[in-house]
């Protein structure tokens, strides 16, 4: 399959560069110059339980590429989609279907109408990514991907996506119903995410911390009370069941958001607890714990 990847940051090259070496043509689309210019020269590297596979790719900006594409997998920070997606629409033909498997909300409704509804497939994935730098990726086991559609209907593309990424070893499936998982995950990042960037803690110092679980479990109350108001009920349990696994295997993980912060760039804080928050508030259901953790999370750094 002939595929972009926009947005070559440390998920970018996750999924870009297994889609490589499973034999797809991964066309890897960004805007910033070095990280171009490293991946055009080095590849990209996946290591993984201390087994590394590497591959050759193709870099460039929007305005590098001109061949349209069957797939097109958006990896940009929430604030950047927009845009990103803007740049691209001469990739896109009657046939492209868009896939967003970023953090926050609001993405998919920004693909619906570049791919339009019927060929915007959203979902989450679970798998760490850590950049060693341009070009190495370090990964864990135990990542899956779900997938599905966004207008909730049966698309035969679907199923082929799910063979391609499994066959690339990203352990996907498809869902009928992918608001859920969707919530599942904005959840745990909203949990993780902020906590981390505001404490500075890694995902297994806040699993040893009593006070940080606590934390983390009034975040995931109030995040299941919003998700209620739209429709979306989430089962805590398996909210709990990701972040006691993320205690255990990604022990010594930084989230991204916390990875932004050390490096004085802006958060997703604003599209994840924040965007839990304005839902909240238009409903009536305040969420007090997760807009202290945001409002810190976003604070620009001097």
């Amino acid at each position: 399959m002939k595929i972009g990847v926009l947005g070559a940051g440390a998920m970018g090259q996750l999924f870009g560069g297994r889609l490589q070496l499973s034999g797809n043509e991964v066309y890897f689309i960004d805007a910033a110059p070095a990280t171009i210019q490293a991946l055009n020269s080095r590849g990209i590297t996946v290591e993984s339980e201390g087994a590394a596979s590497h591959t050759p790719v193709r870099a460039g900006t929007a305005a590098d590429f001109s061949e349209t594409l069957e797939l097109i997998i958006v990896f940009t920070k929430s604030f950047h989609t927009e845009a990103a997606v803007a740049s691209v629409r001469h990739l896109i033909s009657a046939t492209t279907f868009g896939l967003t498997l970023q953090n926050g909300l609001g993405n998919a409704d920004i693909l619906a109408r570049a791919f339009t509804p019927e060929r915007t497939l959203a979902g989450i994935t679970d798998f760490p990514a850590d950049l060693e730098q341009p070009g190495h990726i370090i990964t864990g086991p135990g990542g899956k991907v779900r997938v599905g559609t966004w207008t909730g209907t049966t698309e035969p593309f679907l199923q082929r996506l799910v063979d391609i990424l499994n066959k690339a070893g990203l352990n996907a499936s498809a869902e009928e119903a992918i608001q859920e998982p969707i919530w599942e995950k904005l959840a745990f990042n909203a949990a993780l995410n902020t906590l981390s960037a505001v404490t500075g803690q890694t995902v297994g110092q806040i699993g040893a911390s009593v006070p940080a679980r606590e934390l983390v479990a009034r975040v995931v109350d109030e995040t299941i009370a919003v998700a209620n108001t739209q429709g979306v009920h989430l089962s805590a349990e398996r909210v709990d069941a990701a972040l006691e696994n993320a205690y255990l295997y990604a022990g010594e993980h930084k989230t991204s958001m916390l990875q932004d912060r050390e490096a004085r760039r802006r958060t997703e804080a604003d599209y994840i607890g924040g965007a839990i928050v304005r839902l909240g508030e238009k409903s009536g259901i305040p969420a007090p714990v997760l807009n202290a953790l945001t409002t810190l999370a976003s604070a620009p750094i001097r």
